[in-house]
């Protein structure tokens, strides 16, 4: 299994990143000569910088499998639990807050006044 993840991910870098990126300093050396050597070492040294970051980082990870995707699952369920149970905490006290006003509103109404 994982080694078809990993494959799948070097196949969607290769394809969605290292293909356009290196057609394009293709053609920018066929069509500049000796003048393209500079946009090769800009296009060498950017991508060495972003694959320092933290999408390299990212890829590395995943090309290890560090983190498989059930634990990240799981704790991401165990969270989106936790912030329902806040939710509906947070709903019932907006509906008491509202019962509350709603309450002293009523009182506050004069007797015998029709608003």
């Amino acid at each position: 299994m994982k080694g078809e993840e990993i494959t799948g991910a070097l196949a969607v870098v290769g394809l969605f990143i290292v293909a356009p990126v290196a057609g394009a300093l293709i053609v920018a050396s066929i069509k500049l000569g000796p003048f393209s050597v500079p946009i090769w070492i800009g296009a060498s040294i950017a991508g060495a910088v972003v694959l320092k970051g933290p999408l390299g980082q990212a890829l590395a990870s995943r090309l290890r499998g560090d983190a498989t995707a059930e634990e990240l699952q799981g704790d991401t369920l165990t969270e989106l639990d936790e912030l329902r149970a806040r939710v509906a905490e947070l709903e019932e006290r907006q509906d008491f807050s509202e019962r509350m006003l709603a309450q002293k509103g009523e009182m506050m109404k004069l007797p015998g006044s029709d608003a």
